[in-house]
């Protein structure tokens, strides 16, 4: 199965973050950081061909922000489609 997807990194709301962390707790790819006015995500294309830690859009992120301060958006409109990304949409979808 091919399925092409584009996505954006988590939008995040700095007037409604508290700066909790558990956003940078929660993703399995440490591509969260904090800073000082509330996370800041990895590039996901650059970065992943550099290095692994770059933002996947498992969208652990937003699930655990007690606020709501953070929305993950994406399209699909294709991507070569592998079994542990399916996984991950199955899990937050």
């Amino acid at each position: 199965m091919n399925v092409n997807m584009t996505w954006a990194l988590p939008q995040v709301d700095e007037t409604r973050c508290t700066l909790c962390g558990l956003c940078v707790e929660a993703c399995p790819c440490h591509a969260v950081k904090l800073g000082e006015q509330g996370p800041v995500f990895a590039c996901p294309e650059a970065c992943r061909r550099a290095r692994a830690e770059a933002c996947d859009c498992c969208c652990l992120c937003e699930e655990v922000c007690p606020t709501g301060a953070i929305t993950c958006a994406f399209e699909i409109v294709g991507f070569e489609w592998n079994h542990d990304m399916e996984r991950r949409l199955a899990l937050n979808g």
